[in-house]
């Protein structure tokens, strides 16, 4: 699912970023090239960059899951069934 992921968002931030260039290129062959950075490396960085964060952000989300259920069943079990009246 990552790496479905990672594609998806390189192409959109490839399009993103070049979609007028590639308008400009088509309606005038002589229009001057875009550095190859600026054309493909910015775009595949920015795109991996936003994959990791999503990544990591769903996995703070996860953790924080975890822990919320381990807390309530610790208090679960000091409230409900340690104390229990004789």
């Amino acid at each position: 699912m990552i790496y479905f992921s990672l594609i998806i968002n390189c192409i959109l931030f490839f399009l993103l970023f070049n979609i007028g260039y590639i308008k400009k290129r088509r309606s005038d062959p002589e229009h001057p090239d875009k550095p190859f950075s600026k054309l493909v490396v910015f775009p595949l960085v920015m795109g991996i960059l936003f994959t990791l964060l999503m990544d990591v952000m769903k996995g703070i989300m996860y953790y924080q899951i975890i822990i919320f259920i381990f807390a309530a069943l610790i208090l679960y079990f000091f409230f409900y069934v340690f104390n229990v009246k004789k």
